[in-house]
């Protein structure tokens, strides 16, 4: 199970949701403080809820409000076109505000920030884009970069022991395609004889990120080829990864295994053997520290498997659950050791790929 933290995110979050509209705020904990420092995090549609990489981060803010008294606004749009007409009502309100901070969670949102003149004239006010590898933002905004590829090398060289079937939401976004080429590259490198690797795509554009049951669907259509179920499947879906893991947890005669994506989902399916994290929680609170000491950020900054921006995690008890498994991977070391035997040489191609 997750932390208690995220079991309080997830209460706060579902009652907010219950009793408020897709533009509506949630303020905690001091709603209505004139001149209270605030800061605001536009979230992707479907993205909250789904024990993935948009729940940390507003983990990490929930942790940062109630442990310091700032104020959080949660803007939830239901589409990329609201979601800027959301951020350009944020400027509207809050370019001559002191101490309010914008936090846009996803790549899918760079290409408005980026095409928007912002004029920021509240002392403290910023804003932050994160997934973006443009380093020359407008002035007030500064981005941040979370490198895939090392991490997703790691889990390709992991995976070797198995035919592996990549699920991304879209084509075209650098966070996906960096980590599809990573895993590809590390598995590559080290499957065993005869084992391939299959990529598809969800969707076309953004809703691939938000349609949890085209993902399930989809992988129940390819599992119904199979007389046992035996691939390795690596979901890069965003909000849709839920449909994937609920897939593996409802077929009752399968040998295939799933990877965690964004945090450690060992907790939501047995078939779950190790997770590929993304610490952006920690690179949050650790801005959001700065910012409320009246620290400057850098203006871009990009964080990769050698930074501690990204890891593979194993299950704690993928071995301990009684489940099908394969010859190929049921020894309790074979995951363990595969890690320690990749991680360095996952780290090297990481640099190697975007010194590229």
């Amino acid at each position: 199970m997750r932390n208690n933290w995220n079991i309080l995110l997830i209460i706060c979050c579902m009652l907010a949701l219950s009793a408020c509209s897709s533009n509506d705020d949630i303020l905690l904990p001091n709603e209505g403080d004139v001149g209270q420092a605030a800061v605001t995090l536009l979230v992707t549609p479907n993205g909250l809820g789904d024990n993935g990489y948009i729940d940390s981060a507003a983990e990490a803010l929930f942790a940062f409000a109630f442990q310091t008294a700032t104020t959080i606004h949660l803007l939830m749009p239901e589409d990329e076109g609201e979601a800027e007409m959301l951020y350009n009502e944020w400027l509207t309100n809050n370019a001559d505000q002191d101490s309010a901070v914008l936090i846009v969670g996803s790549e899918v949102y760079g290409d408005f920030v980026e095409r928007t003149p912002v004029e920021l004239t509240g002392k403290g006010t910023r804003i932050l884009l994160y997934e973006s590898t443009i380093t020359e933002q407008p002035d007030g905004v500064s981005s941040i970069f979370i490198n895939r590829y090392g991490a997703a090398y790691l889990s390709g060289a992991m995976s070797g022991m198995l035919n592996a079937f990549i699920i991304a939401a879209a084509p075209g976004y650098n966070t996906l395609e960096d980590a599809i080429n990573g895993f590809k590259d590390g598995y590559a490198a080290h499957h065993d004889d005869g084992k391939t690797v299959e990529l598809t795509y969800l969707a076309e554009g953004e809703q691939g990120f938000a349609i949890p049951d085209s993902a399930y669907h989809l992988l129940t259509r390819r599992m119904e080829d199979f007389f046992f179920y035996n691939e390795m499947v690596f979901p890069l879906l965003g909000g849709s990864g839920i449909g994937s893991l609920r897939c593996m947890n409802d077929d009752d005669v399968n040998l295939g295994l799933i990877i965690g994506m964004d945090v450690d989902q060992s907790a939501v399916s047995p078939r779950v053997p190790f997770s590929m994290v993304i610490n952006i929680g920690e690179a949050l609170r650790r801005y959001l520290d700065d910012w409320l000491e009246g620290k400057p950020w850098p203006k871009h900054q990009t964080l990769g498997l050698g930074e501690g921006g990204t890891d593979v995690i194993l299950s704690p008890t993928f071995y301990q659950t009684k489940k099908l498994m394969l010859e190929s991977y049921s020894n309790p070391n074979t995951f363990i050791e595969r890690y320690n035997a990749y991680k360095d040489e996952a780290i090297r191609k990481e640099v190697e790929y975007y010194d590229n």
